[in-house]
């Protein structure tokens, strides 16, 4: 995920009404091999914030088989 995100609640550019807690803005990929799962995620506490991101890939073809 190479693109900023600017929609979400920034503390000093885009604050938003109300005490908002967390965002999660979830991005799911189609892959050759099955699906790419990504989270940007936003938490929020006093005046500050925190972003994270994780990418995890869902394999969705057949496992190989499993020798006795």
């Amino acid at each position: 995920m190479t693109t900023h995100h600017v929609s979400l609640y920034h503390t000093k550019t885009n604050q938003p009404e109300g005490t908002v807690l967390k965002q999660e803005l979830i991005t799911y990929e189609q892959t050759a091999s099955g699906l790419k799962i990504t989270k940007l995620e936003r938490s929020f506490s006093n005046r500050d914030h925190l972003d994270s991101y994780t990418s995890s890939p869902l394999v969705l073809g057949s496992l190989p088989k499993q020798e006795d």
